[in-house]
């Protein structure tokens, strides 16, 4: 079999965004990591719920790991929209960690070993097949050894693939000319945009990198739908 013909065979996992796994061969490969970032408010968070949901709904179990905000605020942000967040959380199907009382909460920083640990203690007792994690960013503010991140990711990327988890980690975007060391570890890497035209948003998506998988790079329309995200073939402008 040909390389090409073999990456075509791989499963895919929907990513739960309508349109969004056209884009990328049908969806994630299952049991990588995926880095989702953007601005404020472009949709990273809905995205990353989005994946939980669609996996809940495939019997598929999801963990959402809340570095920041407290997951009943979550939550309540997500009863916007109708893809049933809150029936999933309440069977199970779909459990929210809050990890940032944990780590902000204990008056001291940590090394980047004992956070990627606690991430993955928590992955593994729920023995989950989905998960996010929102946001990456917040843990560059809580560790004692900034200069070991990229060792320590990259071992906590191995045992993600290991496990077989599909992981969809979220990062706010810094700077548009700076990339971080979750651009080059990750599996893929999708970016969320918006842009002032002529007074109103326009908001977009780019599959930056995708490893293994024909992906389009151009940038492609997003609205905000009582569904959630929908990603739409043409450029956004």
């Amino acid at each position: 079999m040909y390389v090409g013909e073999f990456l075509k065979s791989l499963d895919r996992t929907s990513t739960g965004v309508a349109g969004l796994d056209n884009l990328i061969g049908g969806g994630f490969v299952p049991g990588r990591v995926y880095l989702v970032v953007g601005p404020p408010g472009s949709g990273k968070t809905t995205l990353g719920v989005q994946f939980l949901v669609e996996g809940a709904r495939n019997d598929e179990k999801g963990v959402y790991i809340s570095i920041v905000q407290h997951p009943r605020i979550v939550t309540q942000d997500m009863l916007r929209y109708n893809f049933g967040l809150l029936a999933h959380v309440q069977a199970k199907r779909i459990v929210l960690h809050d990890l940032g009382e944990a780590i902000f909460g204990a008056g001291r920083r940590f090394s980047w070993n004992e956070i990627l640990e606690m991430l993955l203690h928590i992955i593994k007792a729920e023995n989950a097949s989905r998960v996010v994690i929102d946001s990456f960013t917040s843990l560059e503010y809580a560790v004692v050894d900034p200069e070991n991140k990229r060792m320590a990711v990259g071992r906590f990327i191995r045992k993600l693939h290991d496990m077989g988890v599909t992981c969809v980690i979220i990062s706010e975007m810094l700077s548009s000319e700076a990339y971080t060391d979750e651009y080059y570890l990750a599996d893929g890497v999708i970016v969320m945009h918006h842009f002032m035209r002529n007074y109103q948003m326009v908001r977009a998506i780019q599959v930056l990198k995708m490893h293994g998988v024909p992906h389009d790079s151009n940038l492609k329309k997003i609205r905000f739908t009582e569904e959630g995200l929908v990603v739409y073939p043409e450029a956004p402008f």
